[in-house]
């Protein structure tokens, strides 16, 4: 069980960070090995779920104020 009387979502926020920016290398090998249509479909995909993390990522902050 999640102890909520620790509410430091400092770490959570920093996780995030580093997704993002693993979610940009894997996009930069997509669009450099794979053909044009896949790296397409990807985007399409990557795009939903960057606007997932990002809105975690601002709830994160709005609870941390």
């Amino acid at each position: 069980m999640i102890d909520t009387r620790n509410q430091n979502y400092s770490e959570t926020l920093l996780q995030i960070a580093k997704l993002q920016d693993l979610v940009d290398m894997l996009e930069k090998n997509i669009f450099s090995q794979l053909p044009q249509g896949v790296a397409n479909k990807f985007i399409s995909t990557k795009d939903k779920f960057i606007n997932w993390v990002e809105e975690a990522e601002f709830i994160l902050q709005d609870y941390k104020i």
